[in-house]
């Protein structure tokens, strides 16, 4: 009998030794997997973090065209003698553009992390901010603009930009909770929140297109357009790694029907967007339309070489 009840007691303490053993591994499985899931949020949910700037100015040059009252893109430059900005709906890209903040006349150009440069080839510098990686760049300062645009206008289903690679991420699969895990040129969606549309997820699903996208993906996912049909939102691209690309940001007409535009940037590393004067000239930002010719060079000096540079993303504005 007390061998029997030796057996059973061992057999007894044999399983709870193997249910201990069993309840450490899966609370370890679990462990794991936890880690494992804040470790993609953390790769798959980037944090968008606001540059701080303490607004620096330099002395700039007068200007008939500048005014340094004007705390607008509209308001700050004002058109040549002889020309009136384009009449446009209150809705439209131009009208938004126009409306964008600026930083007070003079100020530097802010750099993501935490310097500035001189502002000597811009007409005026956007407030809108850098963040602090080195992410919103040339390509991805056009991202941003479009994507701020469509989603003031309600419009979130035109906020779709392709990866370099070619994988479609559009806002509204971000927001429906599911987020681009990359490997190399592989990307994949994965479910890991719920519905959300904050401004913070907005800026988070930003910060993952400027990671994957570039003048590469914004060249392919435009198309080559006349210097005569040129509109404000086309660009000047030269995809490459690296490549450069400005954008139109406004326009006016004379009584003769000719046009001239400004221009206007981000840069590498990640720095504030500004609009740019024309190559050796920093009293009169606008571009003339018989004055754009090929190869056409910037006033930072960048040089775009031929027609095939000016091009218009998806169907334009």
């Amino acid at each position: 009998m007390k061998d029997k009840t030796g057996k059973k007691e061992t057999l007894v303490r044999r399983l709870c030794l193997h249910r201990k053993e069993i309840i450490i591994r899966l609370i370890l499985l679990a462990l794991l997997l936890l880690c494992g899931y804040i470790l993609l949020c953390m790769r798959v949910c980037p944090k968008w973090e606001k540059r701080q700037i303490e607004v620096v100015t330099e002395a700039a040059m007068d200007s008939p065209l500048i005014d340094p009252e004007g705390m607008t893109q509209e308001t700050r430059i004002l058109p040549p003698e002889g020309y009136t900005r384009t009449e446009v709906a209150e809705s439209s890209f131009t009208a938004f553009l126009r409306h964008q903040p600026l930083f007070p006349h003079g100020s530097l150009i802010y750099v993501h992390d935490g310097s500035a440069k001189s502002s000597a080839c811009a007409a005026a510098v956007y407030t809108m901010d850098t963040g602090t990686a080195n992410l919103q760049q040339c390509a991805d300062s056009i991202i941003r603009l479009y994507s701020e645009y469509y989603r003031l206008q309600g419009m979130p289903d035109k906020i779709a930009f392709h990866t370099t690679s070619g994988f479609l991420l559009d806002y509204e699969t971000w927001r429906s909770g599911k987020r681009a895990l990359a490997f190399g040129e592989f990307v994949m969606w994965v479910k890991v929140r719920g519905y959300q549309d904050s401004d913070e997820q907005f800026l988070s699903y930003l910060s993952t297109v400027m990671r994957y996208a570039g003048t590469l993906s914004l060249e392919r996912e435009s198309k080559t357009i006349p210097a005569a049909k040129m509109r404000v939102g086309d660009f000047f691209c030269h995809g490459g790694s690296p490549g450069h690309v400005v954008l139109v940001v406004d326009e006016a007409i004379n009584a003769q029907g000719e046009k001239c535009y400004l221009l206007g940037q981000g840069m590498m590393p990640a720095q504030s967007f500004h609009i740019l004067y024309p190559q050796g000239d920093t009293a009169d930002p606008w571009y003339k339309a018989d004055e754009i010719r090929f190869p056409l060079r910037t006033g930072t000096g960048y040089v775009f070489q031929d027609e095939s540079t000016l091009r218009r993303w998806n169907e334009g504005f």
